[in-house]
């Protein structure tokens, strides 16, 4: 009868040890795909800022003045422009890439575009800076500076 017994103690703390390796395993793969869901959704939103930063830059480089850059943004941009030491600033608030800016801020990205006159009088060289925030951030998720040759005479 004792031998029996050792055998089902032993057979227990068998038991015993393999549930307790498998949940060490469980509870590192829980967190493994948990850090991989965060990972892709910071991945998602940098992609997004970043499409939303480039369709910006383009409309910018299409641009010759900022009325005709104000004019090219459309109507989603109703926040009005504010003049902060001779730079122009446009914002508007998005959903999702591709889609129409927002008429009021409840937007998930929140785009501003910083028009700087470079030079004396600011005729030739617009730098333009791009940042765009996730929900309301300090700090912008992605930042594109840029700038704008607007014409003028060239030395050649």
């Amino acid at each position: 009868m004792k031998k029996r017994q050792q055998h089902i103690t032993a057979f227990y703390m068998e038991m015993l040890v393999l549930i307790a390796v498998f949940m060490v395993v469980i509870l590192v793969l829980t967190q493994v795909f948990a850090l991989s869901r965060r990972q892709s959704t910071q991945a998602r939103v940098l992609t997004n800022a970043v499409c939303l930063a480039e369709n910006t830059a383009q409309l910018l480089a299409a641009s010759d003045s900022w009325e005709a850059f104000v004019a090219l943004l459309g109507e989603g941009w109703l926040i009005p422009s504010r003049n902060d030491a001779g730079r122009m600033i446009r914002c508007a608030y998005y959903d999702d890439v591709g889609e129409k800016p927002l008429q009021e801020s409840t937007g998930n990205y929140y785009v501003e575009v910083e028009w700087i006159p470079a030079g004396e009088d600011g005729a030739e060289l617009m730098e333009g800076r791009i940042a765009v925030y996730w929900r309301g951030g300090a700090e912008p998720v992605y930042t594109l500076e840029t700038a704008v040759c607007l014409g003028g005479e060239t030395d050649r």
